[in-house]
């Protein structure tokens, strides 16, 4: 590998984002099932669910889109089939196993550059490179996460990478310390 995040980094920043998962989808359980759907003027999402699929397809498109990494068939089910959270659950659940399927590769295949044309520029990636971009384009929207909750008036767990790597077992609430 010339530059970029290697197997053990993205192994670990993907456990990191299974982590953080566990804590939101912890609060997401407390919401009634409306809520889900509801839309939260001023979040900058309509909804939790426009969060979530905004995110969890994209790791679908990447891995699986003829315009990425072409790796299967994609998954997603189309907007309207994701508005429960158990559906939005399931569909994650299924673009992690393709994440992990993706990762399963020669280190060859992991870290070989290829060219890739999105918006009229030419970007040279390897399937390293966008696996990493998906794990942290996900942790990027944790924030907004977090925002809607706040309008929810609902609490959240902290899912700040040091309490991943000091006390992964635990579910810390954002007020407790």
């Amino acid at each position: 590998m010339e530059d970029g995040m290697d197997r053990n980094a993205i192994d670990e920043l993907f456990a990191y984002t299974g982590f953080a998962w566990d804590r939101i989808a912890r609060v997401i359980d407390t919401l009634p099932p409306e809520q889900f759907a509801t839309r939260i003027p001023g979040s900058g999402w309509p909804a939790l669910r426009d969060c979530f699929e905004h995110w969890v397809s994209a790791y679908d498109g990447w891995i699986n889109g003829d315009w990425a990494l072409g790796l299967g068939p994609l998954l997603y089910p189309g907007a309207e089939a994701l508005q429960t959270w158990e559906r939005m659950r399931a569909y994650r659940v299924e673009t992690r196993q393709a994440f992990t399927g993706a990762l399963d590769c020669p280190d060859d295949a992991l870290y070989a550059k290829r060219e890739y044309r999105f918006a009229g520029a030419q970007e040279q990636l390897s399937r390293a490179d966008i696996l990493t971009n998906l794990l942290l384009h996900e942790r990027g929207h944790h924030g907004d996460l977090n925002t809607m909750f706040h309008q929810f008036g609902v609490r959240s767990f902290y899912v700040d990478y040091r309490y991943f790597v000091t006390r992964p077992g635990d579910f810390v609430m954002d007020e407790e310390e």
